[in-house]
This record gives structure tokens, C-alpha cells and sequence, in this order.
């Protein structure tokens, strides 16, 4: 595949990313001297040149963070590489180095998909503490529904409870594109009430990052082996769908648009607008936000008038984690967030209306860990059944269940995920 067919760029604060697949990136762990995106080998003998003289110090080159590089990061490396290290030092997604002690034994945990990624690297031991009450959620979060809940706003967060359980690290809801704007902010109020505490930020949710954070992820938590698995997993879909729909003309790709709420939709640098991105289609929110707007990985309050002029083909409604999901055991809520958007009669004529284009799908196939591949396989799927013949999303969901949640759940029998159910879609199911 030729590299430039497809570039994805999302603007972090300080960092630029424009991935062709899921292993372009740079790995930001302090000790990755040549910048690819491993820690291997090839990075002890870069270090070992760079302390020779025979070559210049790179970013990431200095693996004990002390400002300077010589033997002594060469031996940090080593310790990293033989998982003996006490330290780790790594870049978060607001471009901040962040220095952690190791092990790390007890964690608080309060993003979303980044205690999902907790339990995928089979790290659900060391959690005391989850953001948010999930006592509804016991189906799919077994362990973490006995969690006491702390909080997930840093202007709202029980802060004496966090300290009192005595996390080696605290896991933000700093976890999404969304916060290039205001994600320092943020960060900062949790400095100053968790004084000493590192904090970990990083994106667990954005697909063209994700295997990037997921590889530090592991080497914070000591569960290297664990996310090469899950990255192998993952990595494998998120490259056969960018492979085939980035062949796709522009006249190929269906118009879409993904709302949260009634005309609140998914920019395209936002998980939702990669999901439609990835899986072929062109959101229509392309024409009002490009991405070098510092929006453009968040959601935004569009004007009716906008939507019923480009005219979608498809409209996607985003159903929240508390009305769909492994718990709900019918899909009444999302049967009647489609007839909320069906009824609009700004969208009476809207070729997507007319052609019974309207979908409903929940927040747990969409968001982050590995349930935006789940929701790209559907998606892919609706919008091009021939391109997409030989892909059963229904299987993919199950397998990422069974492999990496590790409950006992039968996704085509019990749950609300897809409203039309996905026996009644226009493609073979």
C-alpha cells in the first residue's frame, strides 16, 4: 500500500501524527533513541553511538530523563528491555514527559476505555479505584463494578479517597483527542490535588493512535506481551480496512454524518468520525472543519440547515453506554432514538430518511480499547457489503469478548448494540 493514499492528521498540542497504518508512529518511552516504534536492540546500540560521539543525540535518546545521555542510559535501557527497570519516563498525549515508578502496583483508574484497556492487558489486579459508578455495568465489568468510584471530573473528583488508597498512578479521563483543547488545563488541577501521584494521560480512543499508546501502556503496566497480543489483534483490522476503502474515489464514499446528540456530531479527527473515515465513508462535516482546526478531533453543535443541505446518505446516532450495551436486554431506547431523528421534519426529504438510512448504535462498539474496530467492521459493512463481503462484524465482536474481555457473553443472543438489529440489515447477516 502506498503510504500517502490515506493521511489522518489529528494536531495534539505538541505533537503531529499522520499514520498510513496502525505501526507508523513513534513510541514516546524515553530509551527509544532511534524514534521508530519499538524499544529494542537497535536502540542500545544507537545510545551506545551517540555516548562513541559517532552520532547526535536524539529526542528520545536519553533513557534516565537527566539531561544528558551516556552509560548510564544505556543501562536504563537494558533494565527497561529486561523489565527490571524502576523507572520509566514516556510522553503523554498532551506532549508532557511523565515519569512513573515501578511497578506499578495500585492504580486509579478513571477513563472510560482506558480501564477497558486495563482489563484487555490483563492488569485488572492492581485497580483500587474507577471513575465512575458501574454497578449497572457488572455484566461486562464484573471486577470493576465492586470498585469504589472517585470521580472522572478534575473539578469534581474525591480527592481525599484517591490519596487514602495510595495509587503508585493515576489514570485521567485525559483519554481522547477532544482534549487539545483544554486538556492542560485540566492536567494541572489534577497536579495540584494529586501532588507526587503521576498521572497518566494517554488517548485510548482515537483509532490512528491507538496502537501507539496501547504498546506504553504496556510497558508502564509490566504487561508488555499482553498488548503486543492485543495490537496484533487490533492492528490487523484497522490495516485490511484502511487498505481497502482508501482505494475508494471520493464519489465511492457515501455522505454521513455521526450524532451524539440532535445535531451534536463527531468531527472527523474524533473516534466516531475515524470509525466513519475507516470504514468508507465521507462525513459531511468536512466542509465546516478541517484538521488544522484544533475541533477537529471533538464533537460539534451543527445547524440543522447544514445537514438538510448536504443531504447524508446515512445518519448514525451514538446511543450512550447507560440506554445500550451488554446490560440492556431490549433495544426499545434505541428503537426511539431513531424515531426522534426519523420524526425531524427539517430531514423529511433527506435521502437517508427516505431510504431508511437511519442507525442506531451503542457507545460500547464505537468509543475506545477495541470496540472502534468493532463498530468500523459494521459500519464498513453497511456502507460497502461487496468491498466487505468477506467480513462477519458479528464475529469480530465476539472474538474481542472473548479474547480480551474474557466474559461470558453471546453478542448475537443478549444485548442492544445496532438499532435495525443487524438480522435486518440489507446485507447478509
Amino acid at each position: 500500500m502506498e503510504p500517502n493514499r490515506l493521511i489522518w492528521i489529528l494536531i495534539y498540542s505538541f505533537v503531529i501524527l499522520s499514520p498510513t497504518n496502525a505501526a507508523d508512529f513513534v513510541l514516546e518511552i524515553y530509551g527509544n533513541a532511534n524514534m521508530d516504534e519499538y524499544l529494542n536492540q537497535d536502540d542500545l546500540d544507537y545510545i551506545r553511538d551517540i555516548v562513541a560521539g559517532n552520532t547526535e543525540p536524539t529526542k528520545l535518546a536519553d533513557s534516565n530523563f537527566d539531561g544528558q545521555v551516556n552509560e548510564q542510559d544505556v543501562e536504563q535501557l537494558q533494565a527497561i528491555l529486561d523489565g527490571r527497570e524502576e523507572k520509566l519516563t514516556f510522553i503523554d498525549m498532551l506532549g508532557e514527559p511523565v515519569t512513573v515508578n515501578k511497578p506499578i502496583r495500585r492504580l486509579v483508574n478513571m477513563g472510560y476505555n482506558g480501564v477497558e484497556m486495563t482489563r484487555i492487558l490483563g492488569a485488572e489486579d492492581i485497580l483500587v479505584a474507577y471513575g465512575q459508578d458501574r454497578a449497572d455495568h457488572a455484566i461486562f465489568f464484573p471486577k470493576f463494578a465492586e470498585l469504589p468510584f472517585v470521580g472522572t471530573d478534575p473539578n469534581d473528583c474525591d480527592y481525599e479517597k484517591i490519596i487514602s488508597l495510595k495509587p503508585d498512578a493515576v489514570q485521567t479521563n485525559i483519554e481522547r483527542a477532544s482534549y487539545t483543547v483544554g486538556g492542560l488545563d485540566q492536567k494541572r488541577i489534577f497536579e495540584k490535588n494529586l501532588k507526587d501521584i503521576p498521572l497518566i494521560c494517554l488517548n485510548m480512543r482515537e483509532q490512528d493512535t491507538l496502537v501507539k499508546n496501547v504498546r506504553t501502556y504496556g510497558y508502564i503496566l509490566d504487561r508488555e506481551e499482553k498488548a503486543e497480543e492485543f495490537i496484533d489483534w487490533y492492528s490487523g483490522y484497522y490495516d485490511l480496512f484502511l487498505s481497502r476503502t482508501a482505494s475508494l474515489l471520493e464519489d465511492e464514499k457515501p455522505r454521513c454524518v455521526f450524532e451524539y446528540t440532535p445535531y451534536y456530531c463527531y468531527a472527523s479527527g474524533s473516534n466516531l468520525g475515524q470509525v466513519l473515515a475507516l470504514a468508507g465513508g465521507k462525513n459531511i462535516l468536512d466542509k465546516k472543519i478541517g484538521p488544522d482546526d484544533p475541533k477537529y478531533g471533538s464533537m460539534l453543535d451543527i445547524e440543522p440547515e447544514f445537514i438538510v443541505m448536504e443531504d447524508p446518505e446515512y445518519i448514525f446516532k451514538a446511543v450512550g453506554s447507560w440506554e445500550s450495551g451488554y446490560h440492556v436486554d431490549n433495544t426499545s431506547a434505541m428503537a426511539a432514538y431513531q424515531e426522534q431523528v426519523t420524526n425531524r421534519t427539517e430531514l423529511a426529504n433527506a435521502i437517508a430518511i427516505r431510504e431508511d438510512n437511519v442507525h442506531c448504535m451503542s457507545y460500547w462498539i464505537l468509543t475506545g480499547a477495541g470496540n472502534n474496530i468493532i463498530g468500523t467492521a459494521y459500519v464498513a459493512k453497511l456502507l460497502h457489503p461487496d468491498l466487505f463481503e468477506d467480513i462477519d462484524p458479528v464475529a469480530i465482536h465476539q472474538d474481542y469478548v472473548d479474547r480480551f474481555c474474557r466474559i461470558d457473553f453471546d453478542v448475537k443472543e443478549e444485548g442492544a448494540f445496532l438499532y435495525p438489529p443487524y438480522d435486518r440489515w440489507p446485507v447478509e447477516a
